[in-house]
């Protein structure tokens, strides 16, 4: 092989090797700086510690997570100085306009006054109202009617509704939102978002967003939270300190704290709660998990004189029973829930919502023309 030939090769080789070694370096250094995230995200994933035995005690390697919060931390003031500036500045006030010339006539031009009597106008006569047209044969039958709850909620068109929960929520959230602006005029604050929960608060920590949330958007009346199949597991309570076993003395405590730090930031700024608890599951183990985790809902948000809606009364669900089907008004099938046994179809997902609205009030008139 000549020569040059090996030249090539030779220089080839070594830029892949500079590739190599670039991405490896990219990739270590990212692996630094995001160590916390890998490390709670490996947490939430797996229900067990996930620190590296040698590196985690490393004052090195601890310094790049300290370097990323840094950076988060700067991030989040530099954002929370933008949103104060645009608060305090005042909107610019408009100069008021130039008042006309005034004309003056000569003495000697008389002013006539002309005095015309206005006409009255008659109210309009309302028209009739079109007779609906009967439905088509052969339409499919709408789902059974919500629960008949009293409305225990009151919304006026200013008000603002927080959607809060998993990707339980994310199915719901769209039905309650349209409803809501459509009708009412009522707008939806929804940073619901999946696989969070409250027994994993360094992967998401959703009592730290309510308050925060509540505190930036005083508009907010009602807060609704839909939530529950990421946290029947062991939970972690710090950093070296061994996880809490589910079910458990110290957990259920822990838990509980959790739920009330989100019903006590509703409280702090009046706003009236309505707790959406977990139906039954098809896998019997989460199913069990899930009344339990309902039943915790219900006594916290009841304590605080919140509302509390179970979704097994919604399906019809009785006991530990599990359907994927309702029946309709005319004895057919209606498919609520989806082939994982968690999560809703659509007719499930409008059957929690209007069970949730079938608990407001909106004395102020329905919104037309949307």
């Amino acid at each position: 092989m000549p020569a040059s030939d090996n030249r090539q090769l030779l220089h080839r080789q070594l830029g892949a090797a500079r590739v190599v070694y670039a991405l490896l370096v990219i990739g270590a250094l990212l692996a630094w700086l995001n160590q916390q995230s890998l490390a709670l995200y490996c947490q939430q994933k797996y229900h067990q510690r996930c620190e590296l035995p040698l590196l985690g005690e490393s004052a090195a390697w601890r310094l790049g997570a300290s370097l990323n919060q840094a950076f988060v931390d700067a991030r989040e003031r530099f954002f929370d100085s933008l949103n104060a500036q645009r608060i305090d500045t005042p909107p610019p006030v408009p100069e008021p306009p130039a008042p006309p010339p005034v004309v003056e006539l000569p003495p000697n031009i008389p002013v006539v006054t002309v005095t015309l009597d206005a006409p009255v106008a008659k109210p309009l006569a309302p028209k009739p109202k079109p007779k609906p047209l009967p439905a088509p044969a052969g339409k499919p039958v709408p789902a059974p009617p919500p629960v008949a709850y009293s409305p225990q909620v009151t919304l006026s068109a200013n008000d603002e509704v927080f959607l809060v929960g998993d990707s339980m929520m994310q199915g719901v959230a769209p039905h309650l939102s349209n409803t809501l602006l459509k009708r009412h005029g009522i707008r939806t604050i929804n940073l619901s978002r999946q696989s969070t929960g409250l027994a994993y608060p360094g992967f998401f920590d959703w009592p730290r967003t309510v308050a925060k949330t509540l505190r930036e958007r005083p508009k907010v009346r009602l807060m609704v939270v839909f939530l529950g199949p990421n946290d029947p597991w062991d939970m972690p309570q710090g950093k070296g300190k061994p996880f809490l076993r589910f079910r458990t003395p110290a957990w259920e405590l822990s838990y509980r704290q959790r739920i009330d730090a989100i019903l006590d930031a509703a409280r702090e700024r009046g706003v009236q709660v309505i707790w959406v608890g977990p139906p039954n599951m098809q896998q019997p183990r989460l199913s069990t998990a899930m009344a339990y985790l309902s039943e915790l809902y219900r006594q916290q948000a009841q304590r605080q004189g919140q509302h509390y809606v179970s979704a097994n009364v919604v399906l019809g669900y009785t006991s530990d029973a599990y359907a994927s089907t309702v029946q309709n008004g005319q004895g057919g099938q209606l498919r609520t829930r989806a082939d994982d046994g968690i999560h809703f179809t659509i007719p499930g997902q409008k059957l929690i919502a209007n069970q949730v609205l079938a608990l407001i009030a909106f004395p102020g008139p329905t919104v037309t023309g949307h």
